[in-house]
């Protein structure tokens, strides 16, 4: 859980991401000091995050998308697959994580794989009380696209967002399929409204 160090620093960067609110204000060195933090950006950090997903995108069954919003320094971490071996094997599914560049503050998470025919395993476990026995089994199954949720647009795709059971945290699950390819991003630091910004920026990843 956040302490208040971690929620501030949250919030300080929702706002060097995304700028202040409608009717907020700022004095000339806190501006400054946002933007110095926004658009200092290593060149060679920026160049390994971008190789690495090239790398990445070469070997998946589908295509690989993005963010591109413009003045983020994010830190990229790709925990699935892991380790990625090029040319070792097919992917068919990737997980993106993102942090600032402190590396302490997660700031969303982002699967992405095929949109059809894409086919996964789950596990189900039966339990007989009067024998008192566990069993066990992996059920494969057809992804399908969940409608579930609040309908939201952009250029053109409707996605769905699912907010936190808790409406203390911000964020939420938004979902969508850009393409053919099924994107699910969850967030606790974005707002929605932040969320969809960060969807509306997904680019195909350029081999």
């Amino acid at each position: 859980m956040y302490n208040i160090k971690k929620v501030m620093s949250a919030l300080l960067c929702a706002i060097f991401l995304f700028g202040l609110p409608h009717g907020a204000s700022a004095d000339d060195h806190g501006t400054a000091a946002m933007q110095a933090a926004v658009t200092e950006q290593p060149v060679e950090h920026q160049a390994l995050q971008t190789q690495a997903l090239q790398q990445l995108s070469k070997d998946t069954d589908f295509v690989v998308y993005a963010p591109q919003l413009p003045h983020t320094d994010w830190k990229l971490e790709i925990p699935v697959p892991y380790p990625h071996l090029p040319g070792n094997k097919i992917i068919t599914f990737t997980r993106f994580s993102y942090f600032d560049m402190s590396g302490d503050i997660y700031l969303m998470g982002v699967e992405q794989h095929k949109a059809r025919g894409y086919k996964t395993t789950r596990s189900i476990t039966s339990i007989d009380i009067k024998n008192k026995t566990t069993k066990t089994k992996q059920v494969e199954y057809e992804f399908k696209f969940d409608l579930s949720g609040e309908p939201v647009t952009w250029n053109d795709i409707e996605g769905r967002f699912k907010p936190w059971a808790t409406s203390q945290q911000n964020g939420g699950f938004l979902t969508w399929i850009q393409g053919d390819t099924y994107i699910e991003m969850s967030s606790v630091v974005f707002t929605r409204e932040q969320m969809i910004e960060v969807a509306k920026s997904m680019k195909p990843v350029q081999q």
